[in-house]
């Protein structure tokens, strides 16, 4: 059985290639991590009502703000809805924005033991030299193998180190994943590749519709009901939203920033998604042919 996957960076058209699939015969699962929020639907570039209505979109717009999902949680999402179309006789058709999320979820996880919160803690606060100083003394293996400006990965390994677990023992494997589970498929999985300045020229034109649409609203909306710490407003450009609202910078700037912020974040898709070895580059009109002569 083929498992079809589109992944691509923001503005590489996904929404629009999705929306070009027959509704009686998939159901899009989104690996999104900021598309789960249903109050941020705009500047998470969300599809849209009429979007969804078309063809299904599963995880999507499913937490408030003030909540944060994590890739174990995902997973989970993403069996459970992909049971549902197999149920109705459909085929998954998976989307991805967020490459670790979709590697998680078909691959497994590392095997890690339950941090406690306190370790956690430690770990996170720990001035970034130090943290690496400790992971060289205590598991010199993985310092080895993790960059020392890389402070998220190190305070990871930092953390199962300090529960007596050597993190370079867990991190050699990963168990639980979907095609584990269902060896018997196939993946078909693309990744949209654009020269980098069309992509860069997509974003461009992209970001002024995000404020035109309502970004300014629904920031304003979730900053007064959940405060300016909410999970939901450490996505993408809705810092430089808060900055807008707060007065702290104008309105070309504020499109200036968010364009940026894209174009970055663009950047640090694309290189994971050139790392993953389950994923092929394609052209968007490669794609669309390779996905619609899907028996």
């Amino acid at each position: 059985m083929i498992l079809p996957i589109l992944a691509g960076p923001t503005g590489s058209g996904k929404t629009s290639l999705t929306g070009s699939l027959d509704p009686n015969r998939f159901e899009v699962v989104s690996f999104d991590s900021r598309q789960v929020y249903s109050e941020l639907a705009v500047g998470t570039t969300s599809p849209t009502k009429e979007e969804r209505d078309h063809i299904p979109h599963w995880v999507v717009g499913i937490l408030t703000a003030d909540k944060s999902p994590n890739a174990k949680q995902y997973s989970t999402w993403a069996r459970d809805a992909i049971l549902s179309i197999w149920n109705k006789n459909k085929t998954p058709f998976l989307v991805c924005g967020t490459g670790f999320y979709l590697r998680a979820f078909l691959m497994g996880m590392f095997p890690v033991p339950n941090v406690p919160q306190d370790t956690k803690d430690f770990a996170q606060n720990l001035p970034l030299s130090e943290a690496v100083l400790l992971l060289k003394e205590k598991d010199p293996k993985a310092f080895r193998n993790i960059s020392e400006t890389d402070g998220y990965r190190i305070r990871r390994a930092l953390e199962v180190v300090l529960t007596g677990v050597l993190w370079s023992e867990v991190s050699s494997r990963t168990t639980g994943g979907f095609l584990e589970e269902f060896p018997d498929l196939k993946p078909k999985a693309v990744w949209l590749d654009w020269p980098r300045a069309d992509l860069y020229a997509r974003i461009e034109t992209r970001v002024p519709g995000l404020l035109k649409d309502g970004m300014l609203e629904e920031s304003k909306l979730v900053l007064e009901k959940y405060g300016p710490d909410c999970p939901g407003l450490h996505s993408l450009g809705y810092n430089f939203a808060l900055d807008f609202l707060y007065g702290k910078i104008d309105f070309n700037t504020l499109l200036e920033r968010l364009a940026q912020s894209h174009r970055n974040y663009a950047k640090r898709q694309i290189t994971w998604f050139r790392k993953d070895p389950l994923l092929v580059p394609m052209s968007w009109d490669s794609a669309f042919k390779e996905f619609t002569k899907i028996d």
